[in-house]
């Protein structure tokens, strides 16, 4: 009996040992690699950010640690293959083409036809520039009688739109 109990006991001395050297190489322990793991996730991770030209900032971030940033076309950022512009400012500038609207209306005398048909050439005028108006000329037109109680007339608007379409 003596005999089994220490074999018994060496068994038990050569289990220790084995944790003993599975410890001091780091085997088994999933805390340790884990903590490992999660600081290598956060070296990967990035931010950049671009101060733009009217002011403002674009930031972008990413976890797969691919960040970039540049200053052509007004500057950039861009993470994960995805780029953002700075916001432009173009100012607006009065176009060189010219238009012409034309408006019509009735009224009980031609002053007032008019003005009613200068209000609807102005506001055709409008919708066709939607950044305003710029050199704006109009022309009183003919002004008929319709009826005893009722005249018509026309008038002309002549302007140029501001642009281009992005101004602000």
């Amino acid at each position: 009996m003596q005999m089994q109990t220490g074999r018994h006991w060496q068994r038990s001395v050569l289990a220790a040992v084995a944790v003993l050297v599975l410890s001091a190489c780091n085997m088994g322990d999933a805390h340790e690699e884990s903590l490992e793991l999660g600081s290598s996730e956060a070296e990967l991770s990035c931010q950049v950010s671009q101060q733009c030209a009217n002011g403002t900032s674009i930031t972008c971030g990413s976890a797969s640690g691919i960040c970039t940033s540049g200053a052509d076309n007004g500057g950039w950022v861009e993470c994960n293959g995805s780029r953002t512009y700075c916001p432009t400012t173009t100012p607006c500038t009065c176009e060189s083409t010219q238009r012409t609207s034309q408006g019509y209306a009735s009224g009980f005398n031609c002053p007032a036809a008019w003005s009613l048909a200068e209000e609807n050439a102005l506001v055709l005028a409008e919708q066709a520039c939607p950044r305003g108006l710029c050199n704006v000329v109009t022309t009183q037109g003919t002004c008929t009688r319709v009826n005893t109680t009722t005249m018509r007339a026309g008038f002309t608007a002549t302007y140029s739109c501001m642009g281009p379409p992005n101004c602000q």
